[in-house]
């Protein structure tokens, strides 16, 4: 029945044949989405050139309404000026990402708040015991306090949390395109080696914990390396998050004070999804730029969001410039808004 083809051909225009409604293609008793239909235009050798024309065309305009967010962005809290700076350090190869746990959170990992009211659950401490530590600030306080409550329990909710591999998701899939030297975090999960690997731009080095004494030298030999300052979730060797580890880690010699202030006087951080609140590294860094003073270290910028007051800005950014960090303001979701600043970044650093 060849010979029939051409008139079936012919019957399939007709609308009692074809239907496209709500975003699906109706051919007579089959339904195709356009996810669909491109993925049958590939090649045996699995090449899709029409995905890639089209993916390219999509990629342009995406980045076109990224960049028009990150104006706005700027624009809202008049901070071009400041950016540019930002821009010409990562021209100048000095610009270090610093990433906090809030770059973690779209992979469906748990900020810190919410993680020790997990662990409550688990404890006999009372709610109002856990807010009354976490309201002012002393979350490693508060760490401590469940670690002492659970014993080994504690560890074993912490690696459950936090080793297991959860879809990668977010800003943090744009780092390996714009950083391609050291990467440096305080997270206890693998999303970052994950992310580095699936663009094809694995870390040579990982140092955690205890490890970061070695950085000096590696960092020599491996400069795409990771440094997990606070370790890791699988184990607690050199790990850094109760009361107990912080005083071991942050004494006024340890290991981890020391690689903090190298790493302050040779790069220039951009901290992403960082509270920047109060905690040991945060007062490290703010007693190493009085020792040292703001004119002998490189500035350091921070993607932060906005208090909601001018004078509450205006406050937080005091207590920031004693840290020699500057922040770029956003009022949006953290996520998207970071996005917006990073690819625009990426577009103005030639």
């Amino acid at each position: 029945m060849k010979y029939l083809h051409h008139t079936f051909r012919e019957a399939l225009a007709d609308e009692s044949n074809c239907l496209f409604e709500d975003g699906v293609l109706y051919i007579r008793h089959r339904t195709f989405t356009p996810v669909d239909i491109v993925d049958m235009c590939a090649r045996a050798d699995g090449s899709n050139l029409v995905f890639d024309e089209l993916f390219t065309d999509w990629l342009n305009e995406w980045k076109e309404r990224q960049c028009e967010e990150a104006e706005r962005i700027l624009d809202e809290y008049e901070q071009r000026d400041r950016f540019q700076r930002l821009v010409e350090a990562k021209e100048g190869g000095f610009l270090v990402p610093f990433v906090g746990a809030g770059l973690s959170i779209p992979s469906g990992y748990p900020s810190w708040t919410v993680f020790l009211h997990r662990v409550r659950r688990e404890s006999t401490i009372s709610e109002d015991d856990l807010d009354a530590l976490l309201t002012v600030g002393r979350y490693e306080d508060a760490a401590q306090c469940l670690a002492d409550a659970l014993g080994a329990g504690f560890n074993e909710i912490l690696e459950n949390c936090f080793a297991v591999r959860r879809t990668v998701s977010g800003a943090v899939g744009l780092l390996p395109y714009l950083f391609t030297g050291p990467v440096i975090t305080t997270n206890f999960d693998t999303v970052l080696e994950r992310v580095y690997d699936a663009a094809e731009q694995p870390f040579s080095i990982i140092l955690s914990g205890v490890e970061s004494k070695r950085y000096r030298i590696t960092s020599r030999e491996h400069p795409h390396l990771l440094l997990k300052l606070h370790g890791q979730a699988d184990t607690c060797q050199g790990r850094v998050l109760t009361t107990h580890e912080y005083d071991t880690h942050y004494a006024d010699d340890a290991t981890l004070k020391n690689i903090v202030k190298l790493l302050y006087d040779q790069n220039q951080f951009l901290f992403l999804g960082c509270s920047l609140g109060v905690d040991r590294l945060l007062k490290a860094c703010k007693e190493h730029v009085a020792d040292v003073g703001h004119d002998n270290l490189p500035k350091h910028y921070a993607f932060l969001s906005a208090p909601e007051s001018y004078r509450d800005r205006v406050a937080r950014k005091s207590q920031l410039a004693d840290c020699h960090i500057y922040p770029i303001w956003y009022s949006g979701d953290h996520d998207e808004s970071i996005t917006a600043l990073l690819i625009k970044l990426h577009k103005d650093a030639k």
